[in-house]
């Protein structure tokens, strides 16, 4: 990888000036502080480019984190089971880790999560240790609850160790102001961005990690599918016998906001989670970096429903209320170019 990046000619990001990635509990406790500070500080701004004629449209997003949260909601049926899944959100992750740096003093990069180190018991993780270290505790536990049959996947889940409100940590006093759109046990909202002021929940739950985000998971993953059609349809979930995916098997686990379809980025382990899924598309392209690296595969659509036209690297992807700055899809295929310049470290 480090060879074939730096005899780029015309290449000013490389391998030794790229920023670098690392898992969250490679970083000291300084970093994982200013991050979760500067995350904090986000949620405090105003909105930035949501209009005043759009507010009445818009009744939930009240500050900068909200619009990260309602570009999501808006663009939920077009940026999963598409072809510009993996590279739209690449550059969403990549966009609010720069309003972190600009409008918040971060002076870190953002980090991932390898659930799978934790994949037996995600509770445990330092990650939800409710200590200031930490991106803030479980929710609070909620005893009682029966399993749940979700009839979109035919999968019969278990309860979580949670269920409640983060009680500890970070984002303990946080107020969700959108969503939940599509939670299971839950009062979603009636119309997509209805104010809803609720507290960030979590369910911390290992039934998802322990099938669907282990090292056994991981490594299919990434070496038992070379074409990217069928490596986008094992991340995301496809067939019975892999319903979620290491995708959506790392939105489930979180449960509460995380589990939502459309609003799961209210939850800043949305990002975490998908640092991680950025990394594993990464290692897959370095692979075979010829026939990988600006490879794509379907519509515009979910699952093509409606049926739309293949997308082509020249399309410009939306990101509503996140930037205003055009993004043309084959500008977001490599780390190391068009709007980005990182990498990642070698996994713990």
């Amino acid at each position: 990888m480090q060879n074939n990046i730096n005899s780029r000619s015309d290449a000013t990001c490389t391998y030794e000036n790229a920023q670098v990635r690392k898992e969250w509990r490679s970083l000291d406790e300084a970093t994982r502080k200013s991050f979760t500070d500067a995350v904090t500080c986000l949620y405090g701004l105003p909105p930035r480019y949501m209009t005043s004629d759009q507010a009445s449209s818009y009744p939930g997003v009240k500050n900068r984190y909200d619009e990260y949260v309602a570009t999501h909601i808006n663009y939920t049926l077009n940026i999963h089971d598409t072809a510009d899944f993996l590279a739209w959100h690449r550059r969403f992750a990549s966009l609010w880790e720069q309003d972190l740096k600009n409008s918040c003093g971060y002076t870190g990069v953002l980090p991932y999560w390898n659930w799978a180190i934790d994949a037996q018991a995600p509770q445990d993780s330092p990650l939800f240790s409710g200590d200031e270290y930490s991106i803030g505790s479980n929710g609070e536990y909620i005893s009682g609850r029966s399993s749940t049959y979700l009839a979109s996947q035919d999968v019969t889940y278990p309860a979580g160790t949670g269920g409640g409100c983060v009680y500890s940590g970070p984002f303990t006093n946080y107020t969700v102001n959108l969503g939940p759109l599509d939670l299971p046990n839950y009062n979603n909202v009636n119309s997509s961005f209805e104010y809803n002021p609720h507290c960030l929940q979590r369910d911390i739950n290992p039934w998802f990690t322990q099938n669907y985000n282990t090292y056994t998971n991981l490594t299919q993953t990434i070496l038992d599918y070379i074409y990217i059609e069928t490596f986008q349809d094992y991340m995301q979930g496809y067939g019975e016998n892999n319903p979620f995916g290491i995708h959506g098997g790392g939105h489930w686990q979180g449960g509460g906001n995380m589990m939502d379809f459309h609003s799961s980025p209210a939850d800043p382990l949305f990002f975490l989670h998908h640092a991680m899924i950025d990394n594993v598309w990464t290692t897959w392209q370095n692979l075979d970096i010829t026939r990988r690296q600006n490879v794509i595969y379907g519509t515009s659509t979910l699952g093509n429903s409606p049926p739309s036209a293949d997308m082509s690297l020249d399309d410009s992807l939306p990101f509503g209320f996140v930037t205003d700055e055009q993004q043309v899809f084959g500008d977001l295929m490599d780390t190391f170019s068009g709007p980005f310049c990182y990498r990642y470290d070698i996994t713990p």
